[in-house]
């Protein structure tokens, strides 16, 4: 069987990717799990140092500011 390694640890760096850049919390959780599951298949055996070190790298990324979007309420007239 050739070595795939490289293609499932390219896979699980997609999958990084892919949740650093969304906002919705449930497909962040689910791609974080889908790489840890990739980085697992790449070593042949769960490396949780590995995947700890991405983590902790896309935990430092998500730790830059951004932009708060404020809303503003309108105080309406009262109807007679």
């Amino acid at each position: 069987m050739p070595d795939r390694s490289d293609e499932f640890r390219a896979a699980a760096s997609e999958c990084l990717r892919l949740a650093h850049t969304t906002s919705d919390e449930s497909a962040r959780a689910s791609l974080l799990v889908m790489a840890q599951k990739w980085f697992d298949l790449a070593n042949g055996s769960p490396r949780q140092s590995v995947f700890d070190a991405a983590v902790r790298a896309f935990n430092e990324g998500q730790m830059t500011a951004k932009p708060v979007m404020q809303q503003q309420q309108q105080i309406q007239p009262k109807k007679e």
